[in-house]
């Protein structure tokens, strides 16, 4: 991938331009849900209070970022997260929040109401009994399903959804594909659980190679209408459908070449998902979003990456090149080699 400079910032040169960032605003949690990479649930104290997150959001938007997806622990329990979103988006960075619909109020719905976002994105994990079980409470489902039904009565709000699949849920897609169409969802997307956090203390949890051919089968037979369905970056990679054709045509991981992820604590990764201190850049207290964003050897993993670092069958696949491995973080957590994937579909020597 050719990154050019493309802007400046302060005097600075921006070689690598910031298209997205996923903002963890705070652990606080009303589930605790096995698939949870943050171990959500009780409040960090170190997070960042609300002045200093309006801040860094002007650091984001000065430093063109064209996309925050606000998330937690459970997003709406951060008091003032619609006033970030706000911040973010009257300076012209299209913003979002990716809740878990279980925190029903009417204060919620007040802010959700007058909140400048357009797109209000719930996360699913399944028909009714596998989003119960996974979420650790057996009203989820209802609750989430009276959540979307009043986002679309009393909102305008664009809803989109996104399911992390383990290898209990792989069997609901179909079904979840018809119920959250029937429900006025514009998009969904499909990522696969990666044996970190939570899912680290559930043996079996994360979906097998196996498992991944299945959803790869899967895929093609789900309808792209009225609903657009669509596979996250740690899916695939390069799969050949025949009737479909070519899927999944990644072209690397973007952690730190296009996106970044701010933790609750102000901690900087290039992805939410590298949940390891080996992949803190810097602190928001002490540097800043800028000085870390440009800073000379930040987020080596990706902007030093050439094709020699490629391991096992990803260094002699035809793709290896362009797709570079595949998810840095399931990677990282299923084997500890950053550049061979461990569930290539396509790939039959990775594990």
């Amino acid at each position: 991938m050719k990154i050019s400079k493309t802007k400046k910032n302060s005097n600075k040169t921006v070689m690598y331009p910031l298209r997205k960032c996923t903002w963890e605003l705070t652990t606080l949690c009303n589930l605790s849900c096995a698939h949870c990479g943050t171990r959500a649930g009780t409040i960090n104290h170190n997070q960042l209070p609300l002045e200093k997150c309006l801040s860094v959001a002007d650091e984001l938007a000065g430093l063109g970022c064209g996309g925050v997806s606000l998330i937690g622990g459970e997003v709406t329990l951060y008091p003032g997260w619609d006033l970030i979103a706000n911040r973010l988006i009257d300076k012209g960075v299209t913003t979002n929040i990716i809740t878990n619909g279980y925190h029903i109020t009417t204060e919620i719905f007040e802010r959700m109401r007058y909140a400048k976002i357009k797109t209000v994105c719930v996360s699913v994990d399944g028909m009714e009994r596998n989003h119960n079980d996974i979420r650790g409470k057996d009203d989820c489902f209802s609750r989430l399903n009276e959540f979307i039904e009043r986002l679309n009565s009393e909102t305008d709000k664009y809803i989109t959804a996104v399911t992390t699949l383990t290898s209990t849920n792989i069997d609901d897609i179909e079904a979840l594909s018809a119920y959250l169409a029937a429900r006025n969802v514009k998009i969904w997307q499909l990522q696969i659980c990666s044996p970190f956090g939570n899912a680290k203390d559930h043996a079996g949890l994360s979906p097998s190679k196996a498992d991944v051919q299945r959803i790869i089968e899967i895929f093609p037979r789900l309808p792209q209408s009225p609903m657009k369905i669509q596979m996250a970056d740690n899916i695939g990679y390069y799969a050949e459908d025949q009737a479909a054709g070519m899927l999944q045509k990644f072209h690397g991981c973007g952690a730190g070449l296009l996106t970044i992820g701010i933790d609750s604590d102000g901690n900087v990764r290039g992805c939410e998902s590298l949940k390891d201190d080996a992949f803190i850049e810097g602190n928001l207290r002490t540097r800043s979003l800028s000085d870390i964003w440009t800073g000379e050897g930040s987020f080596s993993y990706n902007r030093k990456f050439t094709r020699q670092r490629l391991t096992g069958g990803c260094a002699d696949c035809e793709f290896g090149g362009v797709c570079a491995g595949g998810c840095r973080s399931h990677n990282f957590f299923s084997h500890g080699k950053l550049h061979e994937s461990a569930i290539c579909a396509r790939n039959k020597k990775s594990c």
